[in-house]
């Protein structure tokens, strides 16, 4: 049985900054959470994340966004801001969630609400360090995870 809430922290770990929601979503892991919340690195697994995300209650997606914000800066945003307009913010590594939400929506269950809090990454090239500059934003993004699931509860 799925747990109703679902944090599922996505991107490449060998991308430095673009793997913030896998380094946010192990720290997650780590940590006393309230009952119903499962955690899930989801990596780059793309559409193999539709079985996973479908007939939740609620999706809380960590992820580095290609945005015109300066790098660090945190966004959140639903499915329904990225529905109409799929171009809008998009994953640094190409992840098309309006497209899963879509094929969700036809074939499963689509969650009631998908919340995504994204960062703007500092640097993307290899290695496996986040920079200085997004690592310092875990306490950060972490905090308004919580507060996400607080509202839920």
């Amino acid at each position: 049985m799925k747990e109703p809430i679902l944090i599922l922290g996505i991107g490449n770990l060998l991308l430095k900054d673009e793997g913030i929601g896998v380094h946010v979503a192990r720290k997650l892991g780590m940590m006393p959470l309230p009952p119903g919340v499962e955690v899930m690195d989801g990596g780059t697994m793309g559409m193999n994340l539709m079985y996973d995300i479908e007939g939740r209650e609620k999706v809380i997606v960590i992820d580095a966004v290609l945005t015109d914000g300066q790098p660090g800066t945190l966004y959140r945003f639903t499915d329904k801001d990225i529905e109409y307009d799929p171009g809008m913010i998009q994953s640094v590594h190409g992840m098309n969630f309006p497209y899963v939400l879509k094929n969700i929506a036809l074939f499963g269950k689509k969650p009631e609400l998908i919340v995504f809090i994204g960062i703007k990454p500092a640097e993307i090239s290899e290695g496996i360090e986040l920079t200085p500059e997004i690592e310092k934003k875990i306490p950060e993004i972490i905090e308004l995870v919580m507060k996400e699931i607080e509202v839920s509860s």
